[in-house]
Formats: C-alpha cells, sequence, structure tokens
C-alpha cells in the first residue's frame, strides 16, 4: 500500500482506516493476493481523485456557468498524476494510463446561424449534459472552448476509452433539439490521445512535465479531431503518432472544404 496520504494532521482517514482494516485482516487468515493489494490501491486512486473534483467543484471560479462543466486549466492533469502518484509511491514501476478526448459539435454555426443562439446553446448544454452523465466522477469534463469539451480520463486504457465513446456517440446519435415544432439532430467528432505515465519508486512528480503532457496530448487530439471531421464528421479517430506529418496536410485540406 502507500505511505503519502495522511491528513494535515498526520493521520490516516477513515477510508484509508477501512482499507488497513480489510488488509489486517486478509493478512491474519493468509488470504492476501496481489489481486487484492491492486484493488484496494484502485479503490484509494478513485477516492483521492473524487476529493480533487469536489475541491475544483466547490471553487465555482472553475466552473463554466453555460454548461456547468469545469473551465480549461493547465494543471488538471498535474493533479491526476500526482494523486496517482501518492498511491503508488514506492512501487517498483508501474505503468499509469490516462486518455484524452476532445470533442467538437459538427456544424454548430449553423445552429446559430439559421436558428439563432438559443437553439446554439440548447445543443451546447444538451451535448455538454451527455458528455458529462455518460462520464465516471472520477473524469474531468471540460469545456475548452465554444463548442469543444474535453475530457480526461485517469487510469483508462484504450479499451476503456472506447467503449467510453461508443456509449456517448451512441446517445448523441439519438439525441435531438427542439426548435418550432422541429425535431433538430446533432452529432459530435472526437480525436483521441492516449499516454502511459511511468511510475518508478518515489519519483517526484515535475509540475513541468506534466504540463508538458497535458499539451502534447492536447495537440494529439486535436489533430485526430481534424481528422474525424475531415473524413465526414460524426465519428471519432485515435490520434496515430507513425502518420504525425500527414496531420498538417489533414488540417490544410479540411480548411479548403
Amino acid at each position: 500500500m502507500t505511505t503519502d496520504k495522511r491528513d494535515d494532521n498526520g493521520l490516516l482517514n477513515d477510508f484509508q482506516l477501512r482499507n488497513v482494516a480489510i488488509l489486517t485482516h486478509l493478512l491474519v487468515h493468509d488470504a492476501v493476493t496481489d489481486e487484492i493489494v491492486e484493488n484496494l490501491r484502485k479503490s484509494e486512486l478513485d477516492y483521492f481523485s473524487l476529493l480533487n473534483k469536489y475541491k475544483l467543484l466547490e471553487q465555482k471560479i472553475n466552473i463554466d456557468e453555460k454548461t456547468n462543466l469545469l473551465k480549461y486549466r493547465q494543471d488538471y492533469l498535474t493533479d491526476i498524476i500526482k494523486t496517482a502518484s501518492r498511491i503508488y509511491y514506492g512501487t517498483d514501476s508501474i505503468d499509469y494510463n490516462v486518455s484524452l478526448v476532445r470533442f467538437d459539435i459538427d456544424d454548430f454555426s449553423l445552429f446559430n446561424n439559421k436558428y439563432g443562439h438559443e437553439v446554439g446553446d440548447q445543443v451546447l448544454i444538451s451535448i455538454a449534459d451527455i458528455i458529462r452523465n455518460n462520464s465516471r466522477p472520477t473524469d474531468y469534463v471540460i469545456r475548452f472552448g465554444g463548442e469543444e469539451f474535453d475530457v480526461i480520463l485517469p487510469s483508462t486504457s484504450m479499451d476503456g476509452t472506447l467503449l467510453y465513446l461508443e456509449r456517448v456517440f451512441r446517445e448523441i446519435r439519438s439525441a435531438t433539439v427542439e426548435h418550432n415544432a422541429e425535431s433538430l439532430g446533432v452529432t459530435v467528432s472526437a480525436g483521441i490521445s492516449s499516454a502511459v505515465y511511468n511510475f518508478t519508486g518515489s519519483k517526484i512528480i515535475e509540475s513541468t512535465g506534466t504540463v508538458a503532457l497535458f499539451k502534447k496530448m492536447q495537440k494529439e487530439a486535436d489533430d485526430a479531431l481534424y481528422e474525424a471531421k475531415y473524413l465526414g464528421k460524426n465519428r471519432y479517430c485515435l490520434y496515430d503518432p507513425s502518420r504525425e506529418k500527414e496531420y498538417t496536410a489533414i488540417r490544410d485540406q479540411y480548411s479548403r472544404k
């Protein structure tokens, strides 16, 4: 287990004491396995991730008033990595998966120009609600700007990210916005970036490194998003590092459409 999770008074909280009691009971009965230890560690990771999220939600300055999503900040990934490091502190080597999805509402300007900004706001809020409702409490759902949303998925493999996207896209594709007895369909496009952060021993987490990683993931997700737009929208694409040079051409070709 971990050693760096005490409160300001140096005491373990009730959640941690519960885990210690469980582990002690299992030790007494010689029933401890690597899987059980890892599950307890994962439960603590989720617990501390939620604490971080609740602290952010309590600070209204961090909330976008229109969508009730988080506003963009460059240190979100740093918070996630530092939380995970407290859980995995002292381990030999752990690979920690994190994914970033960037959503963009397709043809959003059409809703504003053709139906008015009130309908545009309905579309914006509807999509934000669907994304948030399909995300876990530990995920960071962010209004990046305009009609773009970023979702950071902590402790999530690519398989988990794809399952998440299937749920979100399925619900959005069936959603409508009502306007003058007309049901307006809405679609989104999305780009995905995935990274593996390696925790080794007592490695100190440098914020400059995690901020740089966050910016890199945003650029990759944005490149993949442009490809999804270029291929016809209403889909998602995964960033492929072997095609890095192609993305500039894709952006250029899409802008000429």
